[in-house]
């Protein structure tokens, strides 16, 4: 698998969890808007970085 694939699915993974917590609008507003647990950045800029784990933990800090 490429690179780019590779951030795709786990960019994916993130929208599918996302959406156990959330609507579909609701969860494309919280991928791309600021995140203050993320300390104000984007948490798909985070996912393709590679810190599909902070968003996560993130993402569960929303659940909670």
């Amino acid at each position: 698998m490429d690179a780019e694939a590779a951030k795709q699915e786990r960019v994916q993974m993130v929208l599918a969890r996302a959406r156990e917590v959330w609507p579909n609008e609701a969860v494309e507003e919280w991928v791309h808007g600021s995140n203050d647990v993320l300390e104000g950045a984007r948490p798909v800029d985070l996912v393709r970085r590679g810190r599909t784990d902070e968003v996560l933990a993130a993402l569960e800090v929303e659940r909670a």
